[in-house]
């Protein structure tokens, strides 16, 4: 039973426990910490080192992992996003287009709008009830992710205008 308390297995265990923290944690850094926990269990088991010599190895090889590989790894396994996907599909402002109010906006008081088939949060300088039709002015300004709509004319019956 001694061979199990020895540091080259005891340091691959804490890479396996990293390993399995990582599962739970988003990030890709306690990856590296595992890294550095294997490479320290191989050089106390094939050049027999001290305690000292081990901490050494294990700090060098996780950050030396942490700052080669990090961004490399997060580039591969999140991919890329566009512009578009990183504004909550809000890329395209909508201006000019027609929407619909499904809970009443006005000045201080977030709305809901339909708009393309979605609801959206929507923000107007003037009271605006439920299930009138509005005008998307553009995003709203104080960056809440919102719509800034105006209430179409009356006449107005979106003919023309697309949804």
């Amino acid at each position: 039973m001694d061979g199990f308390y020895t540091a080259h297995v005891l340091w691959f265990l804490a890479g396996v426990v990293l390993l399995l923290a990582e599962l739970a944690t988003p990030g890709f850094v306690l990856l590296f910490f595992a890294l550095g926990a294997f490479v320290a269990a191989l050089a106390a088991y094939a050049l027999n080192i001290g305690v000292g010599s081990q901490i050494v190895v294990f700090l060098a090889a996780s950050l030396a992992g942490v700052a080669l590989l990090r961004r490399m790894f997060l580039r591969v396994f999140r991919g890329r996003t566009s512009q578009a996907a990183a504004d909550d599909g809000l890329a395209d402002s909508g201006a000019g287009k027609i929407a619909v109010v499904t809970r009443a906006t006005g000045p201080g008081r977030q709305g809901e709008i339909k708009f393309r088939g979605s609801f959206w949060r929507a923000e107007s300088p003037e009271p605006i009830d439920e299930g009138r039709t509005v005008i998307i002015v553009g995003l709203a300004a104080n960056d809440s992710g919102a719509y800034l709509v105006r209430p179409a004319e009356s006449g107005s019956g979106g003919v023309g205008e697309k949804r």
